[in-house]
């Protein structure tokens, strides 16, 4: 099967397959949430897979999460080095964006917002949001499913990791799988010339404020239930797990 998809697994059990959070992906993501949400909150149970998904941008799960939060979520902040390449590919990023200025319009208004603190701030470290953890309150949806699985690997990286510390903090779900990939605490890696034609350097160009007391790079997000190898279908041990058989 492709990289997204949305099934019934039994008459109680649902499943998401999302494999990408990229940008190019977002939009098909969102359609696909919202061409399948009777199916997603007539469902007792579900799970969410995100194994082999490398991350991308936080918008590409925004529009499962009304499905999985039952309180308000905690984010710790991250903060960017004001680097030319940093403001030069942003600038680049934002013009595509004005493509479609009335769509983009939020985007838009926010990347020129960031481009300014950057360019104020040469060379030192940039908190776009002026806090360093954010408090976000999200509408549950009306209908969803009481109990949810999050299967994830060790190819599970970057903004999926993201999406698995706000999973964990919901009061009915499980990270079900092995740690993930660990590659969170210096993030939003850009290509960096340094003088060398044949060879490119490629650099985080922020670090999280989890540091240094709640690392995740090299370690990873742990699981609540561990699948050792002898568990070879992992969807099933997800349903069974569910369903209590």
């Amino acid at each position: 099967m492709n990289g997204f998809f949305i099934k019934r697994l039994t008459p109680r059990t649902t499943i998401v397959k999302m494999q990408y959070f990229s940008y190019m992906f977002v939009e098909n993501i969102e359609k696909m949430i919202e061409k399948n949400k009777a199916l997603l909150e007539s469902s007792d149970f579900l799970i969410i897979d995100v194994r082999d998904n490398g991350g991308g941008t936080d918008n590409g799960y925004q529009k499962i999460l009304p499905y999985i939060v039952t309180g308000p979520s905690r984010s710790v902040g991250v903060e960017y080095l004001a680097s030319p390449t940093l403001i030069s590919t942003t600038e680049k990023y934002l013009q595509g964006l004005k493509k479609d200025a009335e769509k983009n319009k939020a985007q838009i208004e926010d990347l020129e917002n960031r481009i300014r603190q950057l360019k104020a701030n040469p060379g030192k470290y940039v908190n776009y949001d002026e806090k360093k953890v954010r408090i976000e309150s999200m509408v549950p949806s009306v209908k969803s499913p009481s109990q949810i699985v999050v299967l994830a690997n060790d190819h599970t990286a970057s903004a999926a990791e993201n999406f698995l510390l706000l999973a964990k903090q919901s009061k009915k779900t499980k990270i079900i799988g092995i740690p993930s990939s660990g590659v969170l605490d210096y993030a939003n890696a850009m290509f960096f010339e340094y003088g060398c034609d044949n060879y490119k350097l490629l650099m985080p160009t922020y670090n999280s404020f989890r540091l240094p007391d709640y690392p995740i790079d090299n370690i990873g997000v742990q699981p609540d239930i561990y699948l050792d190898e002898s568990v070879k279908d992992w969807t099933q041990f997800a349903v069974d797990y569910l369903e209590g058989q």
